[in-house]
């Protein structure tokens, strides 16, 4: 049967839909919750990929993944705090327009935005991510180490707004990723003298415990504080919140220019959906000039917002499958989820599994469509989602990461190896040091490992040809800018803040 016909059969049978489906509408319910992002739900919920076949367990983490990024605006817009860190921006102006009584109206935009963002970079996952993988098929050794190490250099640097922390995070992913025995050697590394540590650092119990436990210890830090609002949808005026067709037809520009951001900063790995939806909120507001009430409850800054990080879910997928490179943390917990089953990410997926190349394709657009038809009638439902006490919650959280711990490999040392890498995500937390480049680090530090082996093997323990390889020069050439504008941007940063302070002074 031909590839594409058989992912769309597989999509079709009844279990993958349901499941699809249902992952749907928790990923809304999630998102909505503060505290519980899409990298929480999306990381328990690697442990039951374990047992399905490869297209369900695909299906399943998609639609947690696309439905919790919209989930987070219902909370932006209605309590003034995001569901998800990448529903931040959607603060400015979704709240204002709540306490406008233009609540439905805030929400209703920020839905038919997110579609339109997610469906724009499918679209531009199809188009760009087989063409990347034909030109990554001819590249050898060299360059894919080069490439890889061009990465753990660029989510370094772009990850978080310190330096030297973002290259902290990355080498600690790779330091931990070295862990157990060496690949081509048999020869202990970092175990201590412990055979359980033979086989290295399992992935699941490591990004449950980064994500999931450390907001459980975070909560608890706070004393599971919750202050119950009521939010009630229902005395609102209904003509007010309605959205007429020719609205949407006039924000179709916006729309487009915030859904091109989002999908530019998906491709980079490492920077993720909250940064794009700040820089297509400030795009929007500077394009405005003073004709904008931004801040004021401008529909605009919703939509500038909602695209734009939505745009980045279908974007991250290029790197991903075309180079088996992470576009942000929720990728990264994806393609692990793809080696779990068997599949390796890369160029190669395409000439190998173009099944699970377009089953992902399907579950991205189903799920898109999905989260429209269930979302915008549910627009009062998810706003009573806001009531559950976190006291109760997260409880259930801490089981599920224990239980998602232990069952993949049945050992003691994966529930241990889940608390201490909380504790490190928490200590991450608290000291604003990104963890998405510990994650996409520690999965790629493999494959690094193996194509700079394998180069200098080849080279007789030479470095010459990474020295004379146009890839590596141009990586090189690209990596020296990023780190000049960095610094550039941070001393501006500081220099601003000295301003400030002497000001206040």
């Amino acid at each position: 049967m031909d590839p594409l016909f058989q992912a769309l059969y597989g999509l079709a049978e009844p279990v993958t839909f349901l499941t699809l489906l249902l992952s749907v509408v928790v990923g809304l319910i999630i998102g909505a919750i503060p505290g519980l992002s899409v990298n929480i739900a999306v990381a328990l919920a690697v442990p039951l990929t374990i047992f399905m076949p490869t297209d369900q367990a695909m299906v399943m983490l998609i639609g947690l993944y696309g439905a919790g990024i919209f989930g987070g605006s219902v909370s932006a817009i209605l309590l003034n705090a995001p569901g998800t860190p990448a529903s931040a921006a959607t603060i400015f102006d979704g709240y204002p327009m709540a306490q406008q009584g233009l609540a439905t109206r805030a929400l209703r935009l920020s839905l038919i935005s997110s579609v339109f963002g997610a469906v724009f970079s499918i679209v531009l996952l199809i188009l760009l991510a087989p063409q990347l993988a034909g030109f990554a098929l001819g590249f050898g050794p060299v360059e894919i180490a080069s490439l890889l190490f061009f990465t753990f250099l660029v989510i370094g640097i772009l990850s978080g707004s310190s330096l030297v922390k973002g290259l902290f995070s990355a080498a600690l992913g790779m330091v931990l990723a070295t862990v157990g025995s060496d690949p081509m050697l048999g020869i202990p590394r970092f175990t201590f003298g412990s055979t359980a540590l033979m086989d290295g650092l399992t992935y699941v119990p490591l990004l449950v415990g980064l994500f999931a436990v450390a907001e459980i210890i975070e909560e608890a830090t706070r004393g599971f504080s919750q202050s119950i609002r009521k939010v009630d949808l229902s005395g609102e005026d209904r003509a007010a919140n309605r959205i007429p067709l020719r609205e949407i037809i006039r924000n179709i520009v916006p729309m487009t220019r915030a859904s091109a951001i989002g999908s530019t900063i998906g491709i980079l790995p490492g920077i993720g959906a909250t940064i794009a939806s700040f820089l297509a909120y400030a795009d929007a507001k500077r394009s405005a000039g003073s004709e904008g009430t931004f801040g004021k409850g401008d529909p605009r800054g919703v939509i500038a917002s909602e695209s734009a990080n939505n745009a980045v879910v279908g974007a991250t997928f290029i790197p991903t499958l075309a180079l088996g490179i992470p576009g942000d943390a929720v990728t990264a917990i994806l393609l692990g989820a793809l080696v779990l089953q068997g599949v390796t990410p890369g160029p190669l997926i395409f000439v190998n599994s173009p099944d699970i190349v377009y089953t992902i394709y399907f579950a991205l657009l189903g799920s898109t469509i999905l989260m429209g038809l269930i979302g915008y009638p549910a627009m009062r439902m998810l706003s009573l989602t806001l009531r559950i006490p976190k006291v109760y919650l997260m409880p259930c959280v801490a089981l599920i990461c224990v239980a998602g711990s232990y069952v993949a490999r049945n050992n003691i040392l994966d529930v241990y190896v889940m608390l201490g890498a909380g504790i490190l995500g928490f200590i991450f937390n608290r000291t604003n040091v990104p963890v998405a480049p510990l994650l996409i680090s520690f999965i790629i530090t493999p494959s690094f490992e193996e194509a700079l082996r394998q180069a200098l093997t080849r080279s007789r323990g030479s470095f010459e040809p990474f020295v004379t390889n146009p890839v590596t020069l141009t990586l090189v050439a690209i990596v020296i800018g990023l780190v000049g504008l960095t610094t550039w941007r941070q001393g501006k940063l500081r220099s601003k803040k000295t301003q400030v302070e002497r000001m206040g002074v």
